[in-house]
């Protein structure tokens, strides 16, 4: 034996007895529970990031002790509580089992198939149950509801809910508990009656807007925030970003129906699974549009056929994100974050036509359309991204589609409203800097932004205004950063009039969201809205 040997083989055999006892001393199975009790509604399923950044080993920068001052304290001005919430709702020990968890373990593989899918549907209002035949509230007109996301601080809880208002008198006429964060709502196109909500754990929620209950829930995915009714209101579909698939459901009964697995060629030529970016119904056809973020393809969905085959258009960008039609239906515009494009398509002969440059990271929302003089313009939008030399806002000609002007804004933008009875186009100004609790004003003739107003008191974000149905008040969601563990409330509901921007009302809310207006249900672009009797 070759001297100091004796030591080399001491040292391994003392390692492998402390390295399983090592291992084992994280009780991942609790560790992985807490996480998806507390965190995986932001955070992702399978800790690779969604709302949230990334928690794992192989992505997560942060220290042990870092990670554990976030659970405390948050990390203004994002959406995880910006203030000690988690010190009454984790012990100690908890709070270092996620911590360790975070630090020590991989990304998870997770699988949410249509059996499991169907496994997971409740049924809360029993069939045949007496209903009432109208809305049991105070309202002139279904199209006058208003309903507003209140994520709640924590991304789940009894704060976690849909709040309706009657978007004339600004009265709250009900709400809905979801229990997780609700993200997305579409509205039923043919049935007043009914609404979806996708929240952010992956539930899809059956609304009954005349009850204002939830008849019905079902597991879609395990983290997604894409939906959409068809048009002839027989299906709705749903797109996950945990796992990388879409389910397509009974719009009725929620039973699910077809599951697609999301994958393709990215324009890089790797073949890749994608996240549902966005689903849209079109509007002249009985078909989802359903964009793959990562493989940068969009898939046309045909509902009437055996099967539900589908078209795929490939090449439309890199990172595919939201989208909007144009007035006639007849092309979709889809933002490409990578390539700085909005990529039309002609939805009638799946393909594209053309690649609008659109400033710094296109994000358009829902979009939008205007008529400025002859001309029917576009508004895209522009998140923007910490190389962003300048903010801007991209308007195009819908019938050429090309630029017709870049409006200069004080930061990124993200989702624009506009109506045909309103002067102005609103932007919101997001991100961290100073000027995140602002909203813009564009005049609709001139093209130039006209006003700024900074929404009282939220010391934070101003985002997703969206005009009531006739046009004359306009809804946008503020929300705090700050320590609320002093007292301050989570946010608020901010209304304003549309032409003199004055505020008419505030309505505290935790956390509060996406705004959308039940007009949209007779739209087919946000800025075209119909008129309401």
């Amino acid at each position: 034996m070759r001297p100091g040997s004796w030591i080399l083989q001491a040292a391994i055999a003392v390692i492998a007895v402390i390295a399983p006892c090592a291992a084992s001393a994280l009780d991942v199975e609790r560790a992985e529970r807490l996480y998806t009790r507390h965190c995986a509604v932001c955070h992702g399923a399978d800790r690779g990031g969604y709302i949230g950044p990334a928690l794992n080993r192989d992505e997560t920068r942060l220290s042990r002790s870092e990670v554990l001052g976030r659970i405390l304290s948050g990390a203004p001005p994002t959406l995880m509580p910006q203030h000690p919430s988690w010190r009454g709702a984790l012990s100690a020990k908890e709070r270092g089992l996620l911590a360790d968890l975070i630090k020590t373990q991989p990304a998870r593989t997770l699988s949410w198939d249509l059996a499991d899918v169907r496994a997971s549907l409740q049924v809360l209002v029993p069939p045949g149950t007496a209903a009432a035949k109208g809305p049991r509230y105070r309202i002139d007109h279904i199209d006058d509801l208003m309903a507003v996301m209140s994520r709640g601080r924590q991304g789940a809880g009894k704060e976690s809910k849909v709040v309706f208002f009657d978007g004339r008198t600004h009265r709250q006429v009900g709400e809905v508990r979801t229990d997780f964060a609700p993200h997305l709502m579409d509205f039923h196109p043919t049935d007043p009656r009914w609404a979806y909500v996708r929240d952010d754990a992956g539930w899809l929620h059956k609304i009954d807007l005349y009850e204002m209950r939830t008849e019905r829930k079902v597991r879609a995915g395990l983290n997604g925030i894409s939906l959409a009714v068809s048009r002839d209101g027989r299906f709705v579909a749903a797109g996950s970003y945990v796992p990388h698939t879409m389910v397509i459901m009974d719009a009725a009964t929620l039973e699910p129906l077809h599951l697609l697995e999301l994958a393709g060629v990215d324009p890089d030529g790797k073949w890749v699974g994608s996240d549902a970016g966005t689903i849209m119904a079109l509007p002249n056809a009985n078909a989802f549009a359903v964009a793959l973020e990562q493989s940068g393809q969009v898939w046309i969905i045909d509902l009437d056929r055996p099967g539900m085959p589908y078209k795929v258009i490939e090449n439309v960008g890199r990172h595919l994100h939201d989208g909007f039609f144009s007035p006639d239906g007849r092309h979709m515009v889809v933002a490409s974050y990578d390539d700085h494009v909005n990529t039309v398509i002609d939805l009638e002969q799946a393909r594209i036509v053309r690649k609008i440059p659109s400033g710094c990271k296109p994000h358009v929302g829902s979009g939008a359309v205007i008529r400025s003089g002859e001309r029917l313009l576009g508004i895209g939008t522009n998140i923007g991204d910490e190389k962003c030399a300048a903010f801007e806002v991209t308007v195009f000609d819908m019938r050429n589609f090309d630029v017709v002007k870049r409006i200069p804004v004080v930061g990124p933008t993200e989702s624009p409203a506009a109506h045909p009875n309103a002067p102005y186009v609103i932007v919101d100004i997001v991100g961290t800097g100073p000027d995140a609790n602002k909203l813009q004003f564009i005049d609709k003739n001139t093209l130039e932004v006209v006003r700024t107003i900074e929404v009282a008191g939220t010391m934070g974000h101003s985002h997703f205004p969206e005009y009531t149905a006739r046009g004359d008040f306009f809804y946008v969601s503020a929300r705090y950063r700050g320590d609320r563990s002093m007292g301050l409330p989570g946010g608020q509901l901010a209304i304003f009039d549309s032409h003199t921007l004055h505020q008419v009302k505030t309505v505290p809310m935790d956390v509060s969201a996406g705004v959308f207006s039940r007009v949209r249900a007779r739209s087919v672009v946000v800025g075209m809205q119909p008129p309401v009797e």
